[in-house]
């Protein structure tokens, strides 16, 4: 009963942490958010996302062919809650808390040891990455939850096999969350197979889990083949090849005889060094202690470790307990951490892509469990044990109430432009006033201002599908909606805003950045970021035209 109420009050603490004020934290809404919950609502109306796709295993999106599993997970939530921010951040949100519990059963499965299964928890619940990480609707998050119950499932299916079907499921399910699963999940079930060969009876009994994972793969080579891996080539490290010419071409002028420059500046050396650095980055301390994540896109607070400074002792703990034999039992996790960073390692970005590498936060946080218990072992014949526990917990809870602090208080100060805040109050303007203008010219530099306008106004999915066919996305081979120069919904025109020419067209509405228009212009009304600065202006120019010639 003692370790049941242990276990609830780690999750009911994971709860709080990822549920409490989900609307509004992290400050700001991303069209990827948004997009996500207009394809759950198109869906639930339509049966078609906002392409009109029956039932697609990706979602076209921006161009950018989401995973699916996330816009499938928000349908219900779209269809109890409405189509709001909660509504989408709350699948996420769940499944957050739930690897909570994955990761708790993952380590009482492999090491039976209570201690370290419900330190492990108690980490990944208060984890500054994780909670920031399952506070919006972020796709990335996700495998955090399958990718532990997947490995603790096989494991259990090592014993019973009756549980390799459902670990089957779990992985291949994880191969439609987020694109880095694609490159993770085959190699740590590879390894799991390998690994534990044998203990593996390749009998009929594990033909059908084997069917059902091969099913999950020829699926999620289909998805690549016929669209997400365009977006896996773009964004990928391959795209900068063309470059070592040039580096070849400046070794060369300095002197360096053509046949070296061609050995020390070729696409593999070039390639193989951008990766290198890409993916030592990631374990490095910048990443995981100092600086943090390379941008604030996804909740997070450049600036600020994803791990705590307190949490560095356990680190060195599991470093030290694992080369004295006596943490037993871990290369499967040192696989999956070694693994991990790898697709972020191969991606082109900012870099500490904290989104792209999230899938080591579970292994990072057995890793802290073990280390944890071991210096607690350890330092236990020295320190009363209550004492060093007393200790510990006040540096950590200190820790913990500054993360607090950054994440309720400084973010929304911070990082709100980056999280593209303003746009339920912009839109939700607009439709109190739209019937008053004829035409509502909304500036590119909103980016993808379509898909806001029909999340907060609940446009017409079946519109939506009818208007979006006339764009000319496919047909002018565009790559990202932002693209398209000139594109429609209803009265709403998505283009550059001319300030010489649209200041002049009667009953029109622009709405745009503030540097957009001159500096004497008066808006109507002005969308201001929490720290007070000017995000969004509303003019009505005819109006103030008129005004100024009276």
């Amino acid at each position: 009963m003692v370790m049941n109420k242990i276990v609830l009050f780690v999750l009911g603490l994971a709860f709080f942490l990822r549920i409490y004020g989900l609307s509004n934290h992290p400050a700001g809404f991303t069209p990827d958010e948004a997009s996500f919950g207009y394809d759950a609502y198109s869906i639930l109306r339509t049966g078609r996302d906002q392409w009109g796709n029956f039932f697609p295993l990706s979602f076209k999106s921006f161009g950018d062919y989401k995973m699916p599993i996330y816009g499938y997970l928000t349908i219900p939530s779209v269809a109890i809650f409405g189509l709001n921010e909660f509504a989408v951040r709350l699948p996420n949100a769940i499944l957050g808390i739930l690897a909570v519990l994955g990761t708790y059963l993952l380590v009482d499965e492999v090491f039976k040891d209570k201690r370290t299964a419900y330190l492990t928890a108690f980490l990944l619940a208060v984890s500054s990455w994780h909670i920031s990480m399952s506070r919006g609707a972020f796709e990335a998050n996700l495998t955090t939850f399958f990718m532990p119950f997947g490995i603790f499932l096989f494991y259990k299916g090592v014993k019973n096999s009756k549980y390799f079907i459902w670990s089957a499921t779990f992985f291949g399910l994880n191969l439609f969350t987020y694109h880095s699963a694609r490159l993770v999940t085959p190699l740590i079930v590879g390894y799991l197979i390998v690994d534990n060969r044998a203990n593996l009876k390749l009998s009929k009994k594990m033909r059908f889990p084997i069917g059902i994972f091969g099913l999950f793969c020829i699926g999620a080579l289909y998805t690549y083949l016929t669209g997400s891996g365009s977006r896996a080539v773009s964004a990928g490290i391959f795209s900068l090849a063309s470059n070592v010419g040039g580096q070849r071409y400046g070794a060369v002028m300095v002197g360096l005889p053509d046949f070296l420059a061609r050995v020390f500046n070729n696409k593999l050396t070039y390639l193989f060094s951008i990766f290198l650095g890409n993916y030592v980055s990631y374990f490095s301390p910048q990443f995981l202690f100092t600086q943090g994540a390379g941008e604030g896109t996804y909740g997070m607070l450049p600036g600020r470790g994803l791990l705590y400074l307190i949490e560095l002792p356990l680190l060195v703990g599991f470093v030290w307990g694992w080369a004295s034999g006596k943490i037993k039992k871990v290369n499967w996790l040192v696989v999956w951490l070694l693994i991990a960073p790898v697709p972020a390692a191969l991606s082109i970005g900012p870099g500490y892509a904290a989104n792209r590498a999230v899938i080591m936060m579970p292994a990072i946080s057995i890793i802290l469990g073990l280390g944890g218990v071991h210096v607690f072992k350890e330092l236990a014949r020295y320190i009363d044990q209550k004492i060093l526990v007393f200790i510990y917990l006040s540096m950590f809870l200190l820790g913990f109430v500054f993360f607090i602090e950054d994440y309720f208080i400084q973010q929304p100060s911070r990082e709100a432009k980056t999280m593209i805040y303003g746009q339920r109050e912009l839109f939700g303007y607009l439709a109190q006033i739209e019937g008053d203008y004829h035409q509502i010219i909304i500036s590119k530099k909103i980016s993808e201002g379509h898909v806001y306008l029909s999340f907060y106004n609940g446009f017409d999915p079946a519109e939506y599908q009818s208007e979006i066919n006339s764009w000319g996305f496919d047909e002018g081979k565009y790559s990202w909606v932002d693209q398209i120069p000139k594109y429609t919904l209803g009265k709403f025109v998505f283009q550059n805003i001319d300030w010489s020419f649209h200041s002049r067209v009667p009953q029109v509405l622009l709405v745009g950045e503030p540097g957009e228009f001159p500096e004497s212009t008066e808006a109507i009304k002005k969308i201001l970021y929490p720290n007070k600065t000017e995000a969004y202006w509303i003019v009505a120019p005819t109006q103030e035209l008129y005004a100024n010639n009276k």
